[in-house]
């Protein structure tokens, strides 16, 4: 017996829609800026070493949470990372390298390939789309603007919005209600098998795991998707 044919297509946003690693650069430059403000002395890459120790860190204390501000948590390891190297952190000076990211954002943003030629398919389809994101609703308008976002889906959903972080229930199932589907009517995109595969299976909505790690193997163990695709692009055949 064959899935019938979606009715809508829900997307999670960074990691599926763009690479984080088209965001680094500017991330490194501005996090390397706000040591310099704070006076410490070592190079970039031990600042980098430090930040990225220190969010992982905090995200395992936030990550158990059904809900959480993601402005919160970067602030948090940001604020860690500057405490291990010596310096508290000052108030403008985090305001200041939040500013600096968002700005570098608009040098570095772009989707993956094939992204816009996909959801335009998508749609001329007569499929309902919608973005389903663990990012504060601030982030979500300012990188949403940056994708032009709001040209290809019907409605974007922030986690801050919905008061729910992925895999919680309440974010797919507010996600469910603006599709106005059942849960086996819709597809579910997105990279993270603990948050995004993990929360789309228990809401009963068919997963799909982009799965963009050509060094890498799926694990065969735990969590599994509905269906595994390596390319944006491969959704059209699912979809039919």
């Amino acid at each position: 017996m064959t899935d019938a044919r979606p009715r809508a297509v829900l997307f999670d946003f960074g990691g599926t829609l763009y690479d984080y690693e088209t965001l680094a650069p500017g991330d490194r430059e501005s996090l390397a800026t706000l040591a310099e403000m704070a006076g410490v002395q070592c190079g970039p890459e031990e600042v980098q070493r430090t930040y990225r120790t220190a969010l992982r860190r905090v995200f395992r204390s936030y990550v158990s949470k059904n809900f959480y501000l993601h402005r919160d948590m970067f602030r948090e390891a940001t604020v860690e990372m500057l405490r291990e190297l010596g310096f508290e952190a000052d108030p403008l000076h985090l305001a200041q390298h939040r500013e600096s990211q968002w700005r570098l954002h608009g040098r570095d943003f772009r989707l993956r390939d094939g992204v816009v030629d996909t959801l335009t398919e998508l749609r001329a389809r007569g499929l309902r789309l919608g973005v389903v994101s663990n990012i504060d609703e601030d982030q979500l308008a300012h990188l949403g603007e940056l994708a032009g976002l709001k040209r290809y889906f019907d409605w974007l959903l922030s986690s801050e919005e919905a008061g729910s972080c992925k895999p919680d229930g309440a974010i797919f199932a507010e996600a469910l209600r603006r599709a106005g589907c059942a849960p086996a009517e819709a597809l579910f995109v997105g990279d993270s098998l603990a948050q995004d595969i993990a929360g789309a299976n228990r809401a009963g909505l068919r997963s799909v795991l982009l799965w963009h790690r050509p060094d890498r193997e799926l694990p065969e163990a735990g969590i599994r998707p509905k269906h595994v695709i390596h390319a944006i692009g491969d959704l059209l055949e699912l979809v039919g």
